[in-house]
């Protein structure tokens, strides 16, 4: 005998794996972020060692660019506050979906003890 899940736990099943897929990208997001900024770190720390007049080029599209040591450490310095900011806002992002996620599990897991219990004794032990 097949046991039929109710309606409201595929809904509640949907919505879990939605959520899942949401925190996962997040995570994504962040450590990418959080890879780039330590990129920008290592570049800050490279900088800080060579002279203000050391030759230096950056990427523009596909050309190299002349540019000035204070420039480079400029542009670096307000990515990495920007990637600091992002970074700050996925953490805080990835903990509310990551509560929502844990509170839609465990209606999920409630619902679904209530129908293997509403469905005798015979079903219980099947499902176990």
């Amino acid at each position: 005998m097949v046991e039929r899940v109710p309606p409201e736990a595929e809904v509640k099943y949907n919505k879990y794996v939605q959520l899942r897929d949401t925190y996962n990208a997040i995570v994504q997001q962040r450590l990418a972020a959080e890879s780039s900024l330590s990129e920008v770190e290592k570049v800050l720390e490279r900088l800080g060692g060579l002279s203000d007049n050391a030759e230096l080029y950056k990427m523009t599209g596909f050309v190299l660019v002349r540019a000035t040591k204070s420039d480079l450490v400029k542009e670096l310095q307000e990515r990495k506050e920007d990637l600091e900011l992002k970074i700050k806002a996925l953490k805080n992002q990835e903990s509310m979906v990551k509560q929502e996620l844990d509170r839609v599990a465990s209606e999920l897991q409630v619902i679904l003890q209530g129908a293997r219990g509403s469905s005798g004794a015979a079903g219980g032990a099947a499902g176990s």
